[in-house]
């Protein structure tokens, strides 16, 4: 009885973009990925529910200004519903017995959804490309139990799913490995940060279009791994994608590819 009035009695948790990051290193978002990963099973006794997402198109209206915002860009804008839930296996939903008090939500039943979209036009107005959100559902009740800032939390799981690959098909090496990435945005820092934490990265050849973001990037992971005890430093290189030569020479050097642009054209 306690347990049912304090589930009706909790406010909505609410956490920002700059909460979820400092909540979520990639370390831990990598754990978190390979348990999800799991449970998707074909067999369908892994635990994880997901239903196919829904889709709405966004074909750009008009600015501010009059003018018109539809571009070829635009035209592959979505607006994405990812719905999900996750009974752990074993678990009957709504049973308590056996979990403790304080880890309750943890060892229980999940449900919630993503609203995620691709807006091509953003960094422009400088906005990420993949802004989203996550809402979470008190399962017994349906109520909403917390809003969470998803830009960040999406490219934390997109890097480390693209982590625990590296990691099944690649082989642990004592030498430093050579990491090309194409792109220069929040996808691009987040699986330079994941395949580093699976591997040892000596240097990073950013691919862009252009240099100012590459630039900036490449300073804050070098800021980032000063802060590391007993990292060794680690090279940097930066190719324009209208190198050709460039473009070819830093792939065929390559251990390890990202490609995080999320361009619809053969680079």
């Amino acid at each position: 009885m306690h347990q049912t009035l304090s589930r009706l009695s909790r406010k909505m948790l609410i956490l920002s973009e700059a909460e979820v990051r400092q909540c979520l290193p990639i370390d831990l978002a990598i754990r978190a990925n390979r348990v999800a990963l799991g449970s998707l099973r074909r067999t369908g006794d892994g635990g994880a529910t997901v239903p196919t997402r829904i889709g709405l198109p966004y074909r750009g209206g008009d600015n501010e200004d009059g003018s018109s915002s539809s571009t070829s860009a635009a035209s592959e804008d979505w607006t994405l519903f990812k719905p999900a839930a996750y009974s752990p296996p074993g678990v009957r939903s709504g049973v308590n017995d056996n979990r403790k008090e304080n880890d309750d939500e943890e060892a229980g039943d999940l449900m919630g959804m993503k609203l995620v979209s691709v807006r091509g036009g953003n960094p422009a107005l400088g906005l990420p490309t993949v802004p989203a959100t996550v809402m979470l559902v008190d399962c017994p009740t349906g109520q909403v139990s917390a809003l969470l800032g998803g830009t960040y939390l999406t490219a934390a799981r997109t890097a480390a799913g693209s982590a625990i690959a590296t990691d099944a098909m690649t082989l642990p090496s004592e030498d430093p490995l050579h990491l090309t990435v194409f792109g220069a945005g929040l996808q691009a820092e987040m699986h330079i940060d994941a395949v580093r934490s699976v591997r040892h990265i000596g240097h990073i050849t950013l691919v862009n279009r252009s240099t100012g973001r590459a630039e900036e990037l490449i300073e804050k992971v070098r800021q980032q791994t000063r802060k590391e005890e007993e990292q060794e430093d680690i090279q940097f290189s930066l190719v324009l994608l209208a190198d050709r030569d460039g473009v070819k020479q830093a792939v065929s050097r390559a251990d390890i590819i990202c490609t995080t642009t999320n361009t619809v054209a053969p680079l």
